[in-house]
């Protein structure tokens, strides 16, 4: 292998410079647990010298190889991540998790808007980096940015993507349909317009009286059918699971992973056979009691809890240590306790029915 690494580096064409920039990316894939910093950054040093040599279909070969891996010196991410060629910077800025915020909001806030629109398909997209994107977005990005619901905003970029969502509508649709995005919240937001925004939101409804209407109808049926699809895609899911073709501990850990809570409370009302309204409050209660009861019930595994409860940490922006102190407290919970808390509150809400319907 090393005789051919030194032919390969006495040839100048860039043909045989792309062979070798991808045996030298092997060689430093294959070994990259056992190199020092001081190596790693050596092997950064060489790639990004070869990158520059090389076509653009090699750079892009190049960078899918590279982008999913953690161990990608972060010289090389930067580089592809900059590249003026979207086949070649697109899954680099899209899967990367070697780019920091810091390394985005960079990016973000001097490239151009294929290479923002990249980043927008991001999981788990931090408020500082949201805050670029609405600002600088043209409408795809920001349809891209507030359709990604693992992103993160802080109120300055709420107001910011509200106040551009003015001239363009489906940007405040898809932000009423978003699960952290309560109503009261996107009013404050819109509260706070300023003279300029009041007078383009007074434009726009005199344009269209009915445009409340349509927001709110839209986005009740859009809702509506993402419910029924979800349904669904859970009962198939379940019927999986009965066929032993998975556990539900696989599946809360893949929802976990996708950042897919609403997924989550879909799974746990369907197999626990308890109100939605009841499942939906125990994940957005800040007290981790009333979810780990239903989990210790339904005999969900401590790691998947773990995977639940960051992922649950994340959606109500508590510190990711809240998370193992909610494991810790699930791990003293014995399953009698739990099915005797359950029985309890079932008997609870069918005496509240029978009070209804009486």
């Amino acid at each position: 292998m090393f005789d051919r690494l030194i032919a390969l580096s006495q040839e100048k064409t860039s043909e045989k410079r792309g062979d070798l920039l991808i045996w030298i990316s092997e060689l430093f894939t294959e070994g990259a647990d056992n190199y020092t910093d001081a190596e790693t950054r050596l092997f950064g040093d060489v790639l990004c010298r070869l990158v520059d040599q090389v076509s653009v279909d090699v750079r892009a070969q190049f960078s899918e190889q590279m982008a999913p891996l953690s161990c990608t010196p972060r010289a090389v991410a930067l580089r592809l991540a900059t590249d003026e060629e979207l086949a070649v910077s697109g899954v680099m800025l899209e899967q990367s998790t070697v780019l920091t915020d810091a390394d985005l909001r960079d990016i973000a806030g001097s490239l151009s808007q294929g290479h923002l629109l990249a980043i927008t398909r991001r999981k788990g997209l931090g408020e500082t980096v949201t805050e670029i994107l609405a600002d600088r977005g043209d409408a795809a990005v920001l349809e891209g940015v507030t359709n990604n619901v693992t992103a993160l905003f802080s109120d300055f970029g709420l107001k910011r993507l509200t106040t551009r969502g003015l001239d363009y509508p489906k940007v405040l649709l898809a932000l009423s349909q978003r699960a952290d995005m309560p109503p009261e919240r996107l009013a404050r937001a819109m509260a706070s317009f300023d003279a300029e925004g009041r007078a383009k939101l007074g434009n726009l409804v005199a344009m269209s009286p009915d445009f409340a209407v349509l927001l709110v109808t839209e986005a009740a049926d859009i809702a509506r059918q993402r419910k029924q699809d979800l349904e669904r895609e859970i009962s198939t899911l379940l019927k999986r699971i009965g066929q032993g073709l998975g556990t539900l501990d696989e599946a809360i850990g893949g929802f976990a992973h996708d950042g897919r809570i609403e997924a989550v409370a879909e799974l746990l009302t369907q197999v626990g056979g308890l109100e939605e309204a009841h499942i939906s409050n125990v994940l957005n209660h800040e007290n981790d009691f009333g979810l780990a009861v239903v989990c210790r019930s339904l005999r969900i595994g401590d790691k998947a809890y773990l995977s639940l409860s960051r992922l649950r940490a994340a959606h109500l922006g508590q510190p990711a240590s809240i998370a193992e102190a909610w494991a810790g407290n699930y791990a003293e919970i014995d399953r009698p306790s739990a099915d005797r808390a359950l029985h309890f509150h079932r008997m609870r809400m069918a005496v509240l029915k029978a009070e209804k319907t009486g």
